[in-house]
């Protein structure tokens, strides 16, 4: 178990791939802080069921249930406050933190003449303003120790047009922008920072829209995910840092590697 007393926090461990991670990090070894901003399901109908099922509590016993250790800790990302307690709560639970995955995100669709300007901004607070507040708060523990390991979830929209999508691939491009420089900062401390691109992942997000462009890519299952997480919850600045992985060329490119 490689990840072996490891804490690692995760937010959107609700469901979909947060929670997938959730449970890969916990099968490793870690215990794990389940963070997400609803204890409830979120609303969906009967054909999105599936996809939107599943809260912070039912992630965490799940784990429990498997002989892991979690805990579920409620945290709208976009207040901070939020973030400040959730790791407060986790130091305050397990007296450090090893890892970090920033996963939780929202989406922000239409094209820029029609995009609300409300959207807009909660996307932001959430996809970019989030993750750094959670690192900001998280990092003086990692520093103390003298190890860590981040990772933030990114999209190939970062890199690529969307139609309709110009305002999430601009989150999602300043996500990478802003941990790849953090990494820098960080490496002489011994923490690795590196973003996780899943590709089409099938989750509520990707079931309840039709994303024009993207027909053509297959859908993953969330689980697929984890052999690449779990490798990078496990580097350091030493091993590997500063780097966006694909999870589709994981296998074949950094699987093993050290």
């Amino acid at each position: 178990m490689e990840l072996e007393g490891k804490v690692a926090i995760v937010t959107g461990g609700s469901r979909g791939i947060g929670r997938a991670v959730c449970q890969g990090l916990a099968q490793a070894g870690a215990s794990v802080v389940v963070a997400s901003r609803s204890e409830s399901e979120a609303p969906a109908g009967a054909e999105f069921a599936r996809y939107a099922s599943g809260n912070i509590h039912e992630t965490a016993a799940a784990i429990r249930r498997a002989g892991g250790q979690a805990l579920a800790v409620k945290c709208d990302v976009a207040d901070a406050g939020d973030i400040r307690a959730l790791v407060q709560t986790t130091l305050d639970r397990y007296r450090k933190i090893d890892v970090v995955v920033s996963n939780a995100g929202i989406d922000c669709e239409a094209p820029v003449i029609d995009l609300d300007p409300d959207l807009l901004d909660r996307c932001l607070a959430v996809n970019v303003r989030a993750p750094l507040l959670l690192c900001k708060y998280a990092l003086p523990a990692m520093l103390a120790q003298g190890s860590g390991s981040i990772i933030g979830i990114t999209s190939g929209s970062a890199r690529g047009y969307r139609e309709g999508r110009v305002g999430y691939s601009m989150s999602k491009a300043a996500l990478e922008r802003m941990f790849l420089s953090l990494a820098e900062e960080v490496r002489p401390r011994h923490i690795a920072v590196n973003l996780l691109s899943p590709g089409r992942v099938d989750t509520w997000m990707n079931r309840r829209g039709d994303w024009p462009g993207t027909a053509h890519i297959p859908m993953v299952e969330p689980s697929l995910v984890i052999p690449a997480a779990v490798w990078l919850a496990g580097q350091s600045a030493e091993t590997f840092t500063g780097q966006v992985v694909e999870r589709a060329d994981f296998g074949l490119t950094w699987g093993g590697q050290s």
